[in-house]
């Protein structure tokens, strides 16, 4: 960018000196005339000034004295007799720097700073140029004050023209802007060249003419020059003047353009927006249909899901019909729990009956279950397994109202059916002794509600397999005479359920007085492990009996607790009721 800044002022100063005499010539002639000039001045003369700055510093100095001050004013109203003044200042000698001086110094002020743009054109030359001006006019000054109205005439009539770059740049504009530069030079030297003739010679000349003739026809040229200067620059003005009458009718046309352009984009916003407008209201409609039709969705997936659950139940109730029903009182703990308060309070936590002999037995609470053992075990265990309770009851351990021949172990049903309900698990309850009477049941019928119970927690599992499991229930071995097979064929049926169910739920089966039963209940205490064993999911299952009288039964049962996969099964044989020691 400096680059191009320093070959663009190189360019212009080239242009300009197109205009003016050779930097040698003009320097040479200025400096033969200064050495002249300054040959005649007394000693006493200032420097020579070669600046705009420094003469206007020399020019206020001298108008700033306070003897030119005081006499400023009359000095005006006497400018008529201005020749006369002059030569009675300069006949006595002691005021030499009078009114007439002041009116030429402040002429002279006015004619350099109107006309420094003019000398200001050698700058734009470069070289010696301005020096050269300004140097002239500076030993014009120290001369004399002769041309006070020679200077005050050509101040008014040279034009006031501001140097506009534009304008300028104009190559007829520069030619003559340096002519005049010439004119004002060659004015100043004929001045002084005046002004250095001896005294008797510009006196006989003052009394013939204000200027002498050679200033004349200078001051003639340097008027012409300036006409030319003026016209040359009007017409540029008025070319100019018309090119931006032009671009402002060019604007004028495209702010209307414009405007026209503003005004179909208002309408084409308008007409966007009433689109918008139409479009946010069918975005509406349609949010409303759209809400609508979810609403008759969900109506209709409810009305679906409804139907759906109602041909669940529907399937459910048509395979507990083939497994032989399922009796409310069998499953329901609650009814389980009223029987068992009756028979052994103590055990359930119903201090408010009158003490009797059972309060000197052990009763079944759940501080003395929470005690056990094996029962600590069976909790803690991480895999499916199984927990066996056996034992006697004492024929005086029942409260003595009760008419039951409930088994003393039973409670343990109560409690711990309250402990995994209250952590949410899935629990699936059965009692062979609904009441206080004890009644032969058939596993047939303990595994058929514990496989309704649990269809009950997921029917939609039978939605594709009611067929399969109904094909088991009536399968040639469901009721069989042999009671091995019998048993295998339910426990199938009770392991395809469990199968059905979400792998990480974990299910809980209770079983309360499963000696009841007329089959073996070694077998089944056999099958319930072996559904432990091989369960995909975690499986606790709780078995309550009252103490076995069949020898051989009991003996199976007692061996099954000792043999392999102890780490599966959890229990006791032979925890009889007994008294309490004081």
């Amino acid at each position: 960018m400096e680059q191009n800044r320093r070959l663009q002022t190189d360019t212009q100063h080239l242009k300009t000196q197109e205009h003016l005499s050779p930097v040698k010539q003009a320097e040479t002639d200025y400096r033969a005339f200064k050495r002249k000039i300054l040959k005649t001045l007394p000693k006493r003369s200032q420097a020579v000034q070669e600046s705009q700055q420094g003469l206007l510093t020399e020019i206020d100095g001298f108008l700033n004295s306070k003897e030119l001050q005081a006499q400023a004013g009359q000095a005006l109203r006497a400018s008529g007799n201005a020749l006369a003044q002059w030569d009675e200042k300069h006949q006595h000698g002691s005021r030499k720097a009078g009114r007439r001086t002041q009116e030429f110094a402040t002429n002279f002020a006015g004619f350099v700073k109107v006309y420094g743009a003019f000398f200001d054109v050698a700058r734009q030359a470069g070289g010696p140029y301005s020096e050269v001006a300004y140097g002239t006019l500076s030993l014009f000054f120290m001369n004399d004050d002769k041309f006070v109205n020679t200077l005050d005439e050509l101040q008014k009539s040279f034009p006031r023209i501001e140097m506009a770059e534009e304008l300028y740049s104009q190559a007829s504009v520069r030619e003559k802007v340096s002519k005049v530069y010439g004119q004002v030079i060659l004015f100043a030297r004929e001045a002084t060249k005046y002004f250095d003739a001896k005294p008797l010679v510009r006196i006989m000349k003052a009394f013939t003419s204000p200027a002498p003739l050679a200033v004349d026809k200078v001051v003639q040229d340097l008027h012409r020059c300036l006409a030319e200067v003026n016209a040359e620059m009007g017409f540029l003005l008025h070319g100019r003047v018309l090119h931006i009458s032009n671009q402002n009718d060019d604007l004028r046309k495209l702010s209307n353009d414009i405007k026209k352009q503003n005004e179909e984009l208002k309408a084409e916003v308008k007409g966007l927006r009433a689109q918008n407008d139409h479009v946010i209201n069918q975005n509406e409609e349609l949010k409303a249909e759209g809400k609508g039709l979810r609403a008759q969705l969900a109506s209709m997936e409810e009305a679906k899901a409804i139907e759906m659950a109602r041909t669940d139940d529907e399937n459910l109730d048509s395979l507990c019909r083939v497994l032989g029903g399922d009796p409310e009182e069998h499953r329901d703990p609650n009814l389980r729990r009223r029987t068992l308060e009756s028979a052994f309070p103590e055990a359930l936590g119903n201090l408010d009956i009158t003490r009797d002999w059972s309060a000197s037995f052990h009763q079944m609470t759940a501080e003395l279950l929470e005690s056990n053992t094996a029962y600590q075990d069976w909790l803690k265990s991480s895999a499916s397994s199984l927990l066996v309770f056996e034992g006697a009851t004492a024929p005086e351990g029942e409260a003595r109202q009760s008419s039951s021949s409930s088994c003393w172990l039973s409670p343990a049903v109560v409690h711990v059916h309250h402990r995994f309900q209250s952590e949410g698990k899935s629990i699936a309850f059965y009692t062979c002794q609904p009441d206080y009477r004890e009644k032969k049941t058939t596993s047939r019928l303990v595994i058929s509600s514990l496989v309704c119970q649990m269809l009950r927690w997921k029917p939609q599992v039978l939605r594709n397999k009611d067929k399969e499991l109904t094909a088991i229930v009536k399968s040639e071995n469901w009721n069989s005479e042999d009671a091995r097979i019998a048993i295998a064929r339910q426990f199938e049926l009770l392991d395809t359920v469990l199968k059905l169910l979400p792998a990480d739920e974990e299910i809980i089966l209770i079983l309360d007085r499963l000696d009841l039963c007329m089959e073996p209940v070694h077998l089944l205490l056999t099958d319930f492990q072996q559904l432990a064993l091989h369960s995909p999911r975690k499986l606790k299952i709780v078995v309550i009996m009252e103490r076995i009288l069949n020898s051989y039964v009991r003996g199976e049962c007692m061996m099954f607790l000792k043999s392999g996969a102890r780490h599966h099964s959890f229990g006791k044989m032979g925890w009889d009721q007994d008294r309490k020691s004081y």
